[in-house]
């Protein structure tokens, strides 16, 4: 997609300031690299599907709400943490589109049936609590319009990232040198669940049977990214060209950090 950056309006208080818009987007070259390719492919995945409403779960301060504006959806963000909202409406509103946000849960969502064209997620289902995942995926099928499509990225369970946390878990002498976001939350009891705190990607065949058993269709699934988010700014360019010689590579883009889903509801 070639489409501009969403301009910054400079009103957002400080305290209000989006962690995830200061620290990544407008953050190093890896980390802003890293964020807007996983937003940016999970939208492009939306080509072909039919204009009109479009959900985004778990949209924070609204940078899939300005994709999905950008390519002719009327976007309709949901997040449980709704810290961000002040920022997402003051961006939206600076870039010239409207955005309704709610707080709402995926596995719950306040919207009739057939009511949106295309449902999008981005880094949202891994802290999806576990148990409710096929809630979550019957609710975007229910909500979507026939022929509808669900595009998602999720961290990549068999990654070489992910396999490194799953370590982490194994050995919890270790979890003392890491943030509870940078491990697999499989001691997260339900009523001490918070997105903030639960991180638990799902293997492929298991996304894979949970959007089948939901009624969808899966359409392509790859793996994308293999850039370090604390890579320095002086190293990145040759990072980044190792990256598109990896993602070439069948056996070796398998173990890349991403994960991006299409999935579709059968017209």
């Amino acid at each position: 997609m070639n489409i501009p950056e969403p301009r910054i309006p400079r009103d957002i208080p400080d305290d209000r300031f989006p962690d995830l818009l200061r620290n990544w987007f407008l953050g190093s070259r890896s980390r802003a690299y890293i964020a807007r390719r996983r937003f940016r492919a999970v939208t492009a995945l939306l080509d072909a599907a039919p204009r009109g409403r479009a959900l985004d779960a778990g949209c924070g301060w609204g940078y899939n709400l300005f994709l999905l504006a950008n390519e002719g959806f009327a976007p309709v963000g949901i997040d449980i943490v709704q810290s961000d909202f002040l920022a997402a409406r003051k961006i939206a509103e600076a870039n010239g589109f409207n955005a309704m946000l709610a707080g709402a849960d995926l596995a719950s969502l306040p919207f009739a049936a057939d009511s949106f064209a295309a449902v999008t997620a981005v880094e949202t289902f891994e802290h999806v609590y576990e148990s409710d995942r096929a809630a979550a995926l019957s609710e975007a099928w229910r909500v979507l319009v026939p022929g509808g499509a669900l595009a998602f990225s999720t961290p990549n369970y068999s990654s070489i990232v992910e396999t490194g946390k799953r370590a982490i878990v194994k050995m919890p002498v270790l979890k003392r040198f890491f943030p509870g976001m940078c491990y697999p939350a499989s001691d997260v009891k339900r009523e001490d669940y918070h997105p903030y705190r639960y991180h638990k990607p799902a293997p492929r065949a298991e996304i894979v049977r949970l959007l089948e058993n939901a009624g969808f269709r899966v359409a392509s699934m790859r793996t994308i990214i293999f850039i370090w988010k604390n890579v320095p700014d002086a190293l990145f360019p040759l990072v980044r060209f190792s990256e598109s010689i990896l993602e070439r590579i069948p056996l070796v883009r398998a173990l890349a950090s991403t994960l991006v889903v299409l999935a579709r509801k059968p017209a």
